[in-house]
Formats: structure tokens, C-alpha cells, sequence
């Protein structure tokens, strides 16, 4: 495997696992991500709770076979990163072009909803994904032996997982605050 498939299992377990803490690591966090997908129109009533379920182990699995050093449970990982976060791109995509608006609740709380940005985020991810099938399956389990680039390269790729998920953030911190009104 190459240094760049090591980075990208890096990104996406922080990603992955980031977003399952989210959605699982505080009282009500999982019932607020529940609720969030029933505006998105993708599973309904009753079977929202185990919609949301089956994402948060997803999600966890994902995890799982990225951080596993064998070759097979990373030739499962990346594939299932990258559907599950296809999935993502168009569940999101069709929701804001239905004009609905859900908060995102991808790492848990947040106060925007969701929007272009999302879609494009999720579909890059996605993107990434796929090219670290590619590297994996056309360098084989051969390439990427040096153990220090292996390491710089996991966490180079866990450092952008971890910036990906604050994106938002970081952004408004550079947003120009309106002036107050003071009489």
C-alpha cells in the first residue's frame, strides 16, 4: 500500500470516527441526530431510529477496518467509506435542492444547515475515498513499507480529517460580524 492510501484511511478514520462521537458522545446527541434525518425524507417514522443506528455502525465499522493493518479489511474500508459517503452527497444534495432545511448533524451539534457546502465537502470525501481504493488496489500490499512515513502519512491525513470536521468553524471565524446596535 502508498504513503497517499495511508493518508487517505489517516483522513477518513478521523472523519469517521469524529462523526461518531458526535452523534453518540453526549446525552441527547443521538436523538438530535435521529431527528435530523426526518425533514430529510429518507426513512420515515418508525424506522428512523434504526436508519440513524445503522449509520452511527456504519460509520464505526468504517473505522474499524481502516485502522485494522491488514490488507483486506482496507480493501473493505475504503469502498464502504466511499458509499457511505456517496450516500451522504446525494441524500443532502437531494434535500437542499428540495429546498429543506435540517440542521447538520454530521459531528454532532451544529448551527448551520445544510447547504452546497455539505455536498461539495461530502462528495470531495468521496472523491478522496475512491482515489485511496485506486492507490491501494494498483500498489498492492507492497509499497509503503518505511514505518516513519507510514506513521507521518496516517497522521498527516488524521491532522486534514480533523480540520475537515471543524471546516465550518474555522470558516466563520473569518466571517465579518455585523455591527452591533447600541442606543
Amino acid at each position: 500500500m502508498n504513503y497517499f492510501a495511508y493518508g487517505v484511511r489517516g483522513l477518513l478514520t478521523a472523519v469517521f470516527l469524529i462523526a461518531v462521537a458526535g452523534k453518540v458522545g453526549r446525552a441527547g446527541a443521538f436523538s438530535a441526530f435521529a431527528d435530523s434525518l426526518r425533514p430529510l425524507a429518507a426513512v420515515s417514522g418508525s424506522v428512523v431510529r434504526a436508519a440513524a443506528l445503522a449509520v452511527v455502525a456504519a460509520e464505526c465499522a468504517v473505522c474499524l477496518a481502516l485502522i485494522l493493518p491488514f490488507a483486506p479489511a482496507t480493501l473493505a474500508g475504503l469502498p464502504a467509506a466511499t458509499g457511505l459517503l456517496t450516500v451522504f452527497t446525494v441524500g443532502i444534495a437531494r434535500s437542499v435542492g428540495r429546498g429543506t432545511t435540517v440542521r447538520c448533524r454530521c459531528f454532532g451539534r451544529s448551527a448551520a444547515p445544510l447547504g452546497r457546502a455539505h455536498v461539495v465537502r461530502n462528495g470531495l470525501l468521496a472523491a478522496v475515498a475512491g482515489a485511496g481504493v485506486v492507490a491501494t488496489v494498483v500498489s498492492g500490499p507492497a509499497g509503503g513499507t518505511d514505518p516513519g512515513m507510514v506513521a507521518v502519512a496516517w497522521c498527516a491525513g488524521a491532522v486534514a480529517g480533523g480540520l475537515i470536521t471543524v471546516a465550518e468553524d474555522l470558516v466563520s471565524l473569518f466571517r465579518p460580524v455585523a455591527p452591533s446596535v447600541t442606543e
